[in-house]
């Protein structure tokens, strides 16, 4: 694959962006958690009592053989002589349910955790478990309830954890809410993590904030400029601020690196320079990727093509098209439209055939199409089909006006001619 050249490119007008994330809120942590933690880690092992301990080696057993019905009612059926036992217990129980019903554990994990009992790492990890299997649930609000605990417990600052937050508030629709975890996460990851960056474009993009969704994918594009995928939704979402120079730049260098693979982002490319006014770039986009069959020949592309060619005044590609376009619907402004490119370029009788089809299908622009046909006639010298031509002109209200300027003037030459009219 060709390396990207970021720093020519037009794009990075934007040369100066900065990877520096701000502070942000994140979980609070006391002095006096920060105590607790150190407490809970250094706290002696407490070990279950004699009959909770024989119960959970033998369901252990029935789990290394796949038993876990018969694992859970082993445990189940055991009382726990104090808090810890059964705080024990409940954790046991939840991490087998863990892997068959989730909703049941849940409820004993949330159990376990309650007393505050267990070992620093099992109080930890089934802080996270339950908050795991809650987001499965679409419990979001309890998932996100118990990744902050867990972090205030642990006094870490994980950024997988605080990914997890701002998905859960993703999921939410708290799209506002996913922000601070999301940039935390960022902050924190030891090295750039495209899934971050990718749910907080996602996040800004919901909450229609296009400048911040726009930061944030030409961040994107630097951290991970190989990401066909980002180059394309710089192109998109520059046209979202209105941007369409930088919208064209974005999407050069996606096409140039062979990045744009999809009939919409071809599409989008030739759109864009067409709003950049380069519209005969915009025709050949548009042409040869319809010829190749990666754009649909359509009504709608035919007539891009035709416009486009007719706005970088290659009128003679813009009829070729026009024709194709007529031949496809059969419609008659096709046809008139047509007659006007090879009237641009002097094919008179090429004009003349189309001008005629138009009237052929539908009269409603007749007045402006026998003006059209007056000019072609007049342009060969044939000064008395120019001359019926007007007259059929003049019947028409919307250029009978018009056509005062042109009688006198064709009068004069079929005169000089010695033609009669």
């Amino acid at each position: 694959m060709k390396k990207l050249s970021l720093l020519t490119s037009a794009l990075i007008v934007a040369a100066s962006f900065s990877f520096s994330v701000p502070a942000m809120a994140q979980v609070n942590i006391t002095d006096a958690d920060r105590a607790r933690i150190e407490e809970r880690k250094n706290r002696k092992t407490q070990l279950p009592g004699e009959r909770v301990g024989r119960g959970v080696t033998k369901a252990f057993e029935l789990y290394s053989e796949e038993k876990i019905d018969e694992a859970l009612q082993v445990l189940q059926e055991i009382r726990g002589g104090n808090d810890f036992d059964n705080a024990f217990l409940a954790r046991f129980i939840g991490s087998l349910y863990a892997t068959k019903d989730t909703k049941q554990a849940i409820k004993y994990l949330e159990q376990a955790v309650k007393s505050d009992l267990l070992s620093f790492a099992d109080h930890s990890a089934s802080l996270k478990l339950v908050a795991d299997l809650q987001s499965m649930e679409n419990m979001h609000k309890d998932a996100i309830r118990n990744y902050e605990a867990w972090m205030k417990f642990t006094g870490e600052q994980d950024p997988d954890v605080y990914l997890r937050i701002a998905n859960a508030y993703y999921q939410l629709g708290d799209y506002k809410n996913v922000l601070t975890p999301i940039d935390n996460a960022i902050r924190y990851a030891k090295e750039p993590n495209k899934q971050y960056y990718m749910l907080k474009m996602g996040a800004l993009y919901e909450s229609k904030n296009y400048p911040k969704t726009v930061e944030t994918v030409e961040t994107m594009v630097q951290l991970f400029p190989e990401e066909r995928q980002y180059w394309v939704y710089l192109g998109n979402f520059y046209t979202l601020v209105e941007d369409y120079q930088k919208s064209l730049s974005a999407l050069q260098i996606a096409y140039n690196n062979g990045y744009l693979q999809s009939e919409s982002e071809l599409k989008t490319l030739g759109q864009m320079y067409a709003n950049n006014n380069i519209p005969h770039k915009a025709a050949a986009i548009y042409e040869k990727y319809m010829k190749s069959g990666k754009i649909k020949k359509d009504r709608t592309m035919l007539n891009a093509i035709a416009s486009n060619f007719q706005a970088a005044r290659d009128f003679a590609k813009a009829a070729e098209y026009y024709g194709e376009l007529a031949k496809m619907t059969n419609e008659a402004d096709a046809y008139r439209r047509q007659g006007m490119a090879y009237l641009a370029i002097q094919k008179y009788n090429d004009a003349i055939k189309a001008f005629d089809a138009s009237l052929a299908i539908d009269s409603r622009d007749a007045g402006k199409i026998h003006m059209s046909l007056m000019e072609a006639y007049f342009y060969q010298g044939k000064y008395r089909e120019a001359n019926a031509a007007l007259q059929a002109a003049k019947r028409d209200p919307a250029t009978e006006r018009q056509t005062r300027s042109w009688q006198s003037y064709i009068n004069e030459k079929a005169r000089v001619k010695n033609i009669s009219l």
